[in-house]
């Protein structure tokens, strides 16, 4: 293999591993176990216009169940409560949205999971363990670096940080909604403050989990080295 290309794959390698594990903690939220966890939180507030806890949760389950393609594209348009719609065109509109990009956030999450264990298979194959070790290591820190800021961003500027994060995926103005909407009753700030620091918290712990593996894999790797040139020393002695 030439020069370069390792650390080609190491800077690659290391860019992934903050994707997979961000994105990967976003998509264990889309649960009904997440939901029935943050639902039932003492401190979650209620639905003030009308929600049972059971119709509240039964409806933002369908919610995540539609973003995660299990169910019909018109499925929340035919979503009734008392014989009338739940969902108004520009809320059933914006959901179409974040189901396109909450697909696209699996896709890319899939690729560089995949890429991942190719990179591995790669390095393995030729002789490059160290290197690969090295560059999980690099990765967790830059995934722990990553999350770190998101989540300071979170505590401290969350407007600016939730207007910014909606204006990057979505149309300006198409995510704003009154707070007699269903989906703010169903999805208030409070949900998603603590989604942000929920994934916060998985990756942030999972960077970590990457440096400790890689930092502890380069350590046996260089024992097993020393010891083979030690073996190879006293046998040529």
């Amino acid at each position: 293999m030439p020069n370069f290309i390792p650390r080609v794959l190491k800077t690659l390698l290391v860019l992934l591993i903050p994707v997979i594990l961000i994105l990967g903690s976003a998509r264990l939220l889309a649960t009904d176990a997440y939901l029935a966890f943050e639902y039932g939180k003492p401190s979650f507030p209620p639905d003030v216009y009308g929600f049972t806890p059971q119709q509240r949760f039964i409806l933002a389950s369908t919610n995540i169940h539609y973003v995660r393609a299990h169910l019909p594209d018109n499925e929340l348009s035919k979503q009734t409560l008392n014989g009338a719609p739940v969902y108004n065109d520009r809320e059933a509109a914006h959901m179409a949205d974040v189901k396109a990009v909450f697909q696209a956030i699996l896709r890319v999450w899939q690729g560089a999971f995949i890429l991942f264990l190719l990179f591995g298979v790669v390095f393995w194959r030729n002789g490059e363990r160290i290197v690969f070790a090295s560059a999980i290591q690099s990765g967790g820190l830059l995934a722990s670096g990553i999350i770190l800021t998101i989540a300071l961003l979170a505590v401290f500027a969350w407007q600016t940080w939730f207007e910014l994060f909606h204006r990057f995926l979505f149309v300006p103005g198409s995510w704003l909604f009154s707070y007699t909407d269903a989906l703010i009753r169903l999805f208030p700030v409070q949900f998603w403050f603590d989604a942000t620091l929920t994934i916060s918290i998985l990756s942030f712990v999972g960077g970590l989990l990457f440096v400790l593996l890689g930092w502890r894999w380069q350590k046996v790797i260089e024992l097993l080295r020393l010891t083979k040139e030690e073996t190879n020393f006293v046998q040529s002695v």
